[in-house]
């Protein structure tokens, strides 16, 4: 049975969903932090769509808490601080659900953690947002969670759905969730890195033909990998996508976009990263994301040159 649930991460997803799932079960619902950032959050709590509220915080063994559901809602590149913190915090018992962007948590996580079943999960379609240190959200979106392949519902999959909806989620599980993981990474890889080098909001995406052109040939390179690591996802898959972004809300500014501006670390190594290594691992020429990934990051370095 689920009961107890942990989510690492106070960040604009982490925080919307401690906001819903606390309101609905303040005792069984805790965030997972250690040091300082643990600290900042007993003393200071959490702002979300102007409202200050202290959750429950998960920091040390000695409290003797014994988590069923551990969601990870860190950005990619904090987590191998992340699989550090919560080490041992958690038991063989605990499953692991990662919603980070990306295609790398949950192998990585498996590696980590041989003896817990870790899932697949994405949240998609929520507009939530930090400025500072405030989190401000209308709609949650939904979460799809499951093993790769859940044609066959596993009764723990099916228990985790059930929690979570419990505790207010919009939650799916979703029969390929390789598939799932992928159209999101693909999305983000085109429309984030393409939002941070053209510095635009989403309404320009379907004003300016040369933005979806960018967009397209970033996706087209994750098109022809995906082949080769046998994944079911094509051109009919990237026009949905380019589709969509184009009818995004004119004034919304992808995640990274806002991460960017803010000064914050970016994905950057899990997107044009992560298809720059598996183009070289198969052969395939990725002349896109290659490009991006050089202009971002030199922006980024530039960024913080100028700092001191």
């Amino acid at each position: 049975m689920i009961k107890t649930v942990g989510i690492v991460g106070a960040g604009a997803v982490g925080s919307s969903l401690m906001y819903e799932m606390y309101k609905k079960d303040p005792d069984n619902v805790y965030l997972v932090a250690t040091g300082e950032r643990a600290e900042r959050l007993v003393t200071k709590g959490i702002s979300v769509n102007n409202e200050v509220f202290y959750p429950n915080v998960y920091s040390d063994p000695s409290q003797g808490v014994h988590l069923d559901l551990i969601i990870l809602a860190a950005k990619t590149y904090s987590l191998d601080s992340v699989i550090t913190d919560i080490r041992p915090l958690i038991d063989k018992d605990t499953i692991i659900l990662p919603i980070e962007n990306g295609i790398t948590t949950t192998t990585l996580l498996e590696g980590e953690f041989p003896d817990n079943r870790v899932f697949h999960g994405i949240v998609l379609r929520t507009d939530a947002h930090r400025m500072s240190r405030r989190v401000y959200f209308n709609t949650l979106g939904e979460m799809q969670i499951g093993y790769a392949d859940n044609r066959v519902i596993k009764p723990e999959v099916q228990e985790v759905c059930d929690r979570l909806k419990e505790l207010g989620v919009n939650v799916k599980i979703y029969a390929d969730m390789r598939k799932a993981k992928w159209r999101k990474w693909m999305l983000n890889t085109g429309a984030s890195q393409t939002a941070v080098e053209v510095q635009a909001e989403c309404g320009f995406f379907g004003q300016v033909e040369e933005v979806r052109e960018l967009m397209k040939m970033l996706m087209d390179e994750i098109v022809a990998i995906g082949k080769a690591e046998g994944v079911d996802i094509d051109e009919t898959d990237r026009n949905e996508i380019i589709e969509m972004l184009v009818n995004f809300p004119p004034d919304k500014k992808m995640s990274m976009l806002q991460d960017y501006e803010a000064g914050r670390p970016i994905e950057i190594d899990e997107y044009s990263g992560t298809v720059v290594k598996l183009g070289r691992k198969h052969g395939i020429p990725t002349p896109a994301n290659e490009i991006l990934y050089l202009a971002i990051t030199a922006r980024e370095k530039i960024a913080a040159l100028r700092k001191g």
